[in-house]
């Protein structure tokens, strides 16, 4: 994924890649959180890119994904 993509459109293409819906996300996301936590709540976040980090990197983890910083110059 680039630079470009939006986060809405990374989470969406790696939800699916793992077989997860936004409402199966957003309940396991709302377990992880101890809240009330809706699909709908989910895509206004992802839309409006006001998605906290910290939710980021618990998607991620339901995912199974790991989030890595790599320097670029160090490649």
């Amino acid at each position: 994924m680039s630079v470009e993509d939006d986060i809405k459109t990374e989470i969406t293409m790696l939800a699916i890649k793992k077989g997860w819906t936004k409402s199966k996300l957003a309940k396991e996301l709302g377990k992880r959180l101890s809240k009330n936590y809706s699909a709908s709540n989910l895509s206004n976040k992802l839309k409006l890119e006001t998605i906290p980090y910290r939710e980021i990197k618990l998607i991620a983890d339901i995912l199974g994904y790991d989030i890595e910083f790599i320097d670029r110059n160090k490649k």
